[in-house]
C-alpha cells in the first residue's frame, strides 16, 4: 500500500534508501530522488505532491560539490531517522 501521509511516504523513502545503500550497483537516479524528497520533508512540503511532481531536471545547474555535500547530510539524516523510527516502532535496543 502506498502511503499518503508525509511520515508514511518518508518511511517508504527510508526503506528505499537502505536498499540503495545496501545494493552493490550504484543507483544515482534513485538516490537523487530520495535526496529531493527528503529535502521536501525537512522543509515541511507536501510529499505526495513533491513525489508526483519530481523530475530529475531539478538537478540541472546544481554543482556536483553541493550535491556531494547534501548526500553526506542525507546519510546523517537517514541514520537519525532510522533510529527514531526504530524507537517509535518498538524495535530499538
Amino acid at each position: 500500500m502506498v502511503s499518503t501521509s508525509n511520515d508514511g511516504i518518508m518511511s517508504e523513502y527510508l526503506v528505499k534508501y537502505g536498499i540503495i545503500k545496501g545494493h552493490e550497483r550504484s543507483r544515482p537516479t534513485e538516490l537523487l530522488e530520495t535526496l529531493y524528497i527528503t529535502d521536501r520533508y525537512r522543509d515541511g512540503s507536501d510529499l505526495k505532491k513533491a513525489r508526483t511532481g519530481y523530475h530529475i531536471s531539478v538537478w540541472q545547474g546544481v554543482d556536483a560539490g553541493e550535491i556531494d555535500q547534501r548526500l553526506a547530510d542525507l546519510e546523517d539524516f537517514m541514520k537519525t531517522l532510522a533510529r527514531d523510527r526504530a524507537k517509535t516502532w518498538g524495535v530499538a535496543n
